[in-house]
């Protein structure tokens, strides 16, 4: 399978079958759609988190001279937009455009399946931060020093 093709794999089991899985898990247990007013909710973080995907999908083809795709790495680490607020904005960015699709769909099952994923990210994001150690050294270590992983937190001004 190509990079581009394990790509739009992940896409459509995140945006496609966390939500379908959510709603079958819902059928199943016998559990109640969400309220109406979470689709409005749902709509507004499926935009943020899709723009944000989007902001990180550009600065690493432009700035990075890669991919998000690990297969195709960027070449240069990118530490501007939304990369200086968390160290891992693709994977926050999908995370609100999952939880905006499981609003949308009114599925408490699809947002159970979103939490329950949390945990594989983590140890994704713990292995990523391994390889771009190893391929950007000093200038990885100092950029993981000023960044928080998940939690964005606005970038800190350099002292002069």
């Amino acid at each position: 399978m190509t990079a581009w093709a394990e790509t739009v794999a992940l896409f459509v089991a995140l945006y496609s079958g966390v939500p379908l899985g959510g709603l079958a898990l819902d059928r199943a247990l016998g559990w109640p759609p969400l309220p109406e007013a979470s689709r409005a909710a749902g709509i507004a973080l499926l935009l943020v988190g899709a723009s944000g995907v989007a902001w990180c999908f550009v600065l690493l083809v432009r700035v990075g001279h890669g991919t998000p795709n690990p297969a195709l790495p960027a070449k240069s680490l990118v530490t501007s937009g939304p990369f200086g607020w968390t160290r891992n904005p693709v994977m926050a960015s999908h995370f609100v455009a999952g939880v905006g699709v499981s609003l949308l769909v009114a599925s408490p099952g699809a947002t159970a399946i979103l939490l329950a994923l949390t945990l594989p990210s983590y140890a994704l994001a713990r292995h990523e931060e391994r390889v771009l150690e190893a391929r950007f050294g000093d200038a990885y270590r100092a950029y993981r020093a000023s960044v928080p992983r998940f939690v964005p937190r606005p970038p800190r001004r350099q002292s002069r």
